[in-house]
């Protein structure tokens, strides 16, 4: 069997049985599980006898056989997962803190269960029924709270590391069948790939995480020895029980860190030696145990013999565990190898290595926490950071925004050129020179970095831009620029002009009160604690700095042409010799009089955001309806549910973005949303809005039953402030009509950004605003080129599901098409019309589509890969979009 087929995870295989059968099966293990603590309790003497005699000593062999079917029809699996499927989960992260103890948790109560055995629990059946019906509420309440299968199974679940352990190479893979959609709950998720786990476990780049699976594989021999040595009743005290229990334990850990430390052994080969070890031991005591249960009940009289040979099934199983885990580790290492016949295929061999651990590429160390963790080759700095878990703003991952600039503290030449657009925004951030932005660099070698920004230090900070050599507003007879408007359009307009000219005078209005900040991210004020910390994009003294003379908190009433001023609302008059408009767009709303609701949201600025999240806490509000299921409606939806509320999705179209989705691609991300908890209606619209007093209650649907709620956002799209263009006679369309310098109907008034109309050109886009503003900013001062629209890859900000768009979404008569395979863990097409891509779309698990995106970001020539793009395999790209 190829690696390929051998480490397929679950979202490539098939399952047996069809889901109904499933669910019989696992409300049949449940009903006999109550029914075990039922037995234990009226007649403890044969519920201990199974329990203990047949139940347990049984599940270890069918860990090592098909660990996934125990994992199919675990009592306290199904009870875990029944409120997602229900639809009744709070599908809450689990804090990280949590998430960094939870293994320790789970080893803490076997250890704990193991050493109460003797004294309590093998004489105790109603105690054993307890901890029963114990574990079944603790893996119910973890399932009603947490995301995925983070609130027990694999996290906190006691039989977890043993699951891990004795199923570290299983003969029979049964896929996993509670996860429609990965919702990236937890580290190397076994359910994920069970035949890959442990490599991802035992060689993680988080040293206390694979020590602590190491310690538990080491001690586990020791354990059971120690155990069974000692009978089920001692003649001597409690305390030398236990103590015996720690010192057995020791001695097999102490042996697994000689083994692993003084041979050359590889730590997979010694984990699967101590836990074939583990089960043999355990085989040699509970098989005979077994058989005298059996023998117990069916009346019948075991011969010596049998005996004898229920000892070695311990001893033979061990054998096969040993095998297969050898076995798997030769199929691992012939899929991380690097032959010559092989060296066509580097991307099949990174994503293995990327998937199951092992080398991956260069390192980075994280100066604040002193981690050190790899980057995967092709990787960005900013996935391998987020990989890592550690914290980190983003925005839009394309260089323009600032928003994860990192401080290169050693190592800068291991990292990749910086481009023009994120040495534009270094210059904004005052970082050229000492800062990177972690979303652009591609790591060769060994790098440590600063995620604070401002550990820059002030003398780089405070540095002034460098004059230009020839001021090209004194060459052109331009002294003064008034910019309205400070988004990403108007402050990219503001640097580029004090780029181009030392002279000239430059005047910012904006009626927010905050300076210039990545929008793209006020989503996070929905749910975050830190509020604006880490939006601003540029330091407060940049516009001293660049002497950019800022009205903020101030509305342009009106533009004089004839006068040549702006008059603000505060009486004020601000003469130009050239105006940039970069007023942005407001929300649409689904009602004239939705805002008037004191519940009723929009989601375009901080404000709007941190209004939102402020009602949500004072009114206690449970439930949310979001109204539009665009780029802007998913995110919203997203950030309410990290907030905790129940959110409701509707879509007036037959799927959600469908501007950037075909109907495949909607259909993984509604199965994510869904998967989350998030309920998702389409092909649905509002007929009339239920109100009580100033507030909303609920929205009629055109075609069925009432949505109730108690918060409503309102994301339908945009619609271009063109009120004072307008009004100064410019002409306006859709926005303001603008030629291809981006000067409007008057040649001294130029529009960027969102209110700007040009022919083909997309708005709404920070790529897009950038580059009007470059190209206006140059046309002011006599230097500008006409407009190039930049290649604009769409992505989704959301945590859980990586979702990418570029240009058209359905081919034309003669395109050619390429896409996944319908069963593939990605979706994903591209279009290619007369050989050049003109259409690109991707959905998939987190992080996935960094070669996709760079590929389509760059227009690279995709002829040498359409042979296996045809087939489906899209891993062939990473050897197009590497260095």
């Amino acid at each position: 069997m190829s690696p390929e087929l051998f480490f397929a995870n679950y979202t490539k295989r098939t399952s047996a049985l069809p889901k109904p059968a499933w669910q019989v099966l696992r409300v049949l293990t449940l009903l006999v599980t109550l029914g075990f603590a039922a037995l234990l309790t009226v007649d403890p003497a044969v519920g201990l006898k199974l329990w203990w005699g047949l139940a347990i000593p049984v599940l270890p062999a069918l860990l090592v056989i098909a660990p996934g079917l125990w994992r199919q029809v675990c009592p306290m699996a199904f009870v875990n997962q029944v409120p997602r499927m229900t639809g009744s989960s709070r599908n809450q992260p689990l804090p990280a803190k949590w998430k960094n103890h939870a293994f320790l948790v789970a080893v803490g109560i076997f250890l704990a269960c193991v050493a109460a055995r003797s004294p309590l629990l093998n004489h105790s059946g109603g105690l054993v029924a307890a901890g029963i019906v114990g574990v079944l509420i603790l893996a119910f309440v973890g399932g009603l709270v947490f995301a995925g299968r983070s609130g027990w199974c694999g996290t906190f679940c006691p039989l977890g590391p043993i699951q891990r352990t004795y199923g570290q190479a299983p003969l029979v893979v049964v896929p996993n069948g509670y996860c429609p959609t990965c919702v990236g709950c937890q580290k190397n998720c076994y359910d994920f790939n069970p035949r890959g786990a442990i490599f991802a476990d035992l060689v993680d780049s988080d040293a206390r995480y694979a020590s602590q699976r190491r310690l538990f594989i080491g001690l586990l021999p020791g354990l059971i020895g120690a155990y069974f040595l000692q009978g089920p009743t001692q003649s001597y005290g409690y305390e030398l029980y236990l103590a015996i229990l720690l010192a057995a334990c020791c001695a097999s850990a102490g042996l697994y860190a000689i083994a692993t430390s003084c041979f050359p052994l590889s730590p997979h080969r010694v984990a699967a030696v101590f836990a074939a070890v583990a089960l043999a031991v355990f085989y040699w005591f509970a098989g005979p145990i077994v058989l005298g249960t059996l023998s117990g009940f069916l009346s019948f009289a075991a011969p010596e013999w049998l005996t004898t040979a229920s000892r070695g099934v311990g001893v033979v199983g061990g054998l096969v565990l040993l095998g297969a885990s050898l076995h798997a580790e030769g199929l691992f290492r012939k899929a991380s190898a690097q032959p010559a016949e092989r060296a066509a295929e580097p991307s099949r061999k990174t994503q293995m290595l990327t998937r199951f651990g092992g080398k991956q590429g260069a390192e980075v160390t994280d100066r604040e926490t002193k981690v050190a963790f790899p980057v995967p080759k092709g990787a960005t700095l900013l996935d391998a950071i987020e990989s890592a878990g550690l914290k980190i703003n983003y925005g839009c991952r394309a260089g323009l925004c600032g928003a994860d600039a990192v401080v290169v503290c050693e190592g800068g030449k291991h990292l990749s050129p910086a481009g023009d657009d994120e040495l534009a925004t270094l210059r904004r951030l005052g970082l050229e020179g000492k800062a990177r932005l972690a979303c652009m660099c591609r790591v060769s070698g060994p790098v440590v970095i600063d995620r604070d920004p401002t550990s820059a230090g002030p003398e780089q900070s405070q540095a002034a831009p460098a004059a230009p050599e020839v001021d090209h507003a004194v060459a052109c007879g331009v002294s003064r620029v008034v910019i309205i408007g400070n988004g990403i359009a108007g402050t990219s307009a503001a640097e580029q002009l004090r780029r181009l000219s030392a002279s000239l005078q430059i005047d910012m209005i904006t009626s927010e009160p905050l300076h210039f900040y990545n929008r793209m991210a006020i989503g996070r004020l929905i749910y975050g604690r830190t509020g604006m910390d880490g939006l601003q994009l540029i330091p407060d003294n940049w516009y001293t700095k660049n002497r950019v003379e800022v009205w903020r908190n101030s509305i342009a009433r009106s533009v004089d042409r004839q006068s040549k001023s702006v008059l603000l609302a505060t009486g004020e008059s601000l003469p130009y010799d050239k105006l940039i408009l970069a007023t942005g767009a407001h929300c649409t709303t689904p009602d004239p009089d939705f805002l008037a609701f004191d519940n009723a949201f929009v989601l375009r600025s901080a404000e709007d955001a941190q209004a939102l999240r402020n009602y949500v806490q004072l009114r206690r509000a449970r439930r949310a309806l979001v109204v539009g299921g665009g780029v802007l409606g998913v995110e919203a939806a997203d950030a309410l549910h990290h907030l905790g509320l129940h959110v409701t999705l509707l879509q007036r179209s037959d799927r959600l973005m469908n501007a950037q989705l075909d109907h495949q691609g909607a259909a993984r991300l509604a199965s994510y949303l869904e998967g989350i908890g998030i309920e998702v209606l389409t092909d649905v619209s509002i007929s009339r809005w239920e109100g009580q007093g100033e507030t909303l209650r609920a929205a009629w649907l055109a075609h069925g039953p009432c949505a109730r709620a108690d918060v409503f956002v309102a994301c339908l799209g945009i619609g271009t402030n063109t009120q004072l263009a307008r009004a100064a006679g410019l002409e306006v369309g859709r926005g303001v009509k603008v030629d291809s310098s981006m000067r409007t109907s008057d040649p001294d008034i130029f529009a960027v950004g969102d209110v700007a109309e040009l022919p083909g050109a997309v708005g709404g886009l920070w790529t897009v605003g950038a580059a009007q503003a470059a190209t206006a900013a140059g046309a002011v001062l006599g230097q500008g080129q006409p407009y190039q629209a930049p290649r604009i890859v769409l992505q989704l900000k959301c945590d859980g599901i990586d979702l990418r768009s570029f240009g058209e979404i359905s081919a034309r008569p003669g395109d050619e098409e390429y896409t996944a395979a319908p069963n593939d863990a990605a979706w994903w097409r591209l279009i290619l019309r007369q050989g050049v891509l003109v259409g690109a779309l991707y959905v998939g698990p987190p992080r996935s589509a960094k070669d996709f995106t760079r590929v389509v970001q760059a227009g690279t020539d995709l002829s040498p890969v359409w042979a296996e793009l045809r087939r489906g395999d899209l891993s062939v790209l990473a050897s197009l979009s590497s260095d």
